[in-house]
C-alpha cells in the first residue's frame, strides 16, 4: 500500500447499498425490548442517535451498527454518528466473518468524520493505523503509518480536543512513529498536517411533507394492477 495520503472514497454505489441495508435492517429487527417504543423516524436524526446508542448501551454495536448506517448518512453535522460507526465496526470486526469488509467500513466512517473535523476520529485513526504494538482497536487493521502520523499532528492541533479534554495520543505510539518513519514519510505527514482544510460530506435534506405523495405505499402513476410499469 502507498504511503501517500490521500482522501478516503466509497462508490456511491456501494455507500447507497449500506444505507439500504440499514433501512432494511432497521425494519427487520423491529424496536428493541430496553427501547421505550418503536425507533424514530428516518426524518428525525437526533433521537435516532439517541436511539442507536441506547441499543449499544443495552445489546452492544452488533445491534446499532444498522441504525448507526442511517444516521451517518445524513452528513454534516452528524461526524459524532460517523465516528460512533466506525469505532462499532472496528470493534466487531475481528470476530465476524465478514472482518475484512467491516474494518474497509469502519476506516472509511472514520476516516468521513476525521476529514470532517472530529477529533476524536483523528485519535482513532492515529492509533489504530500506527502499527504500534502499544495500539488498542487495531484488530484486523493494516499499518499506514505515515497517514497514522498525520491524523496524529492534525489532532493535536484541534481546538476542540483541548475544548472536551480529550486525551493525546499515547506516547508509546508516538514514539513508535518516531522511530520507524523515515525522514521523508515525517515530511509527508507534516505537510498533510499544515495542509489540512476540513472536507465536510453534504448534508441530506429530507422532502417536504407531502412532496411527490398521492397514498402510503402507492407510487405516482400506477393503477391498482400496476399499469405502467413496461
Amino acid at each position: 500500500m502507498s504511503a501517500t495520503i490521500s482522501k478516503a472514497r466509497l462508490p456511491a454505489t456501494i455507500l447507497a447499498t449500506l444505507l439500504a441495508a440499514a433501512l432494511l435492517g432497521a425494519c427487520a429487527t423491529g424496536p428493541s425490548h430496553e427501547a421505550r417504543g418503536p425507533a424514530p423516524s428516518i426524518n428525525q436524526p437526533e433521537r435516532l442517535l439517541a436511539y442507536a446508542r441506547q441499543t449499544q448501551a443495552n445489546k452492544g454495536c452488533d445491534k446499532a451498527i444498522p441504525t448507526y448506517r442511517v444516521i451517518a448518512g445524513f452528513g454534516e453535522g452528524f461526524e459524532v454518528a460517523q465516528y460512533e460507526l466506525g469505532a462499532c465496526l472496528l470493534e466487531i470486526a475481528p470476530t465476524s466473518k465478514q472482518a475484512a469488509l467491516l474494518t474497509q467500513e469502519g476506516l472509511f466512517w472514520l476516516r468521513r468524520a476525521a476529514w470532517a473535523g472530529n477529533a476524536r476520529a483523528q485519535w482513532r485513526l492515529a492509533m489504530v493505523l500506527s502499527g504500534a504494538p502499544a495500539s488498542p482497536h487495531a484488530g484486523n487493521v493494516d499499518a499506514v503509518p505515515t497517514e497514522a502520523m498525520g491524523w496524529a499532528l492534525v489532532y493535536k492541533e484541534n481546538g476542540t480536543r483541548a475544548l472536551y479534554g480529550l486525551a493525546p495520543v499515547f506516547p508509546k505510539v508516538l514514539n513508535h512513529l518516531n522511530t520507524t518513519l523515515s525522514q521523508s514519510a515525517k515530511a509527508e505527514a507534516t505537510t498533510f498536517a499544515d495542509d489540512f482544510v476540513e472536507v465536510k460530506m453534504a448534508i441530506y435534506t429530507p422532502p417536504a411533507r407531502g412532496q411527490n405523495a398521492e397514498k402510503p405505499g402507492k407510487p405516482q402513476g400506477q393503477g391498482q394492477h400496476g399499469a405502467g410499469r413496461h
